[in-house]
């Protein structure tokens, strides 16, 4: 019975998965990557996304956690140069700074206002 069902039924389309528990980390600096070692070591997630505008770097970065998250119960790894693979995050957290010039103090940095715009 089950193999009639089988050839009569086929599935046209994958079911998209919504993730229940999705953290985004933009930078893959130290403390990004830092962040993104921690989340999965705690099993917090079932997908974690990395935001970054080096491409070569987020891709390497990304590429490691894969390789490394086969040790752990292993959730979704993604990544992207664009915002776009925040989306159903339930947490981003920043970990960039905005490029500043020689005579400008991290302190003085207003990052917050730039990416909360853009994680909506």
């Amino acid at each position: 019975m089950a193999a009639l069902k089988d050839q009569l039924i086929h599935n046209l389309l994958k079911e998209e998965h919504v993730p229940q528990n999705k953290i985004t980390v933009v930078g893959v600096g130290a403390v990004g990557m830092a962040c993104a070692i921690s989340i999965l070591m705690k099993d917090l997630v079932d997908e974690l996304a990395l935001v970054d505008v080096m491409e070569d770097k987020l891709k390497g970065e990304m590429m490691d956690l894969q390789h490394g998250s086969l040790f752990l119960r292993t959730p979704k790894i993604v990544s992207g140069k664009d915002y776009s693979v925040t989306a159903n995050s339930k947490l981003v957290i920043t970990t960039a700074g905005a490029r500043h010039g020689m005579n400008v103090s991290g302190v003085s940095l207003k990052t917050a206002p730039r990416v909360r715009h853009r994680c909506r």
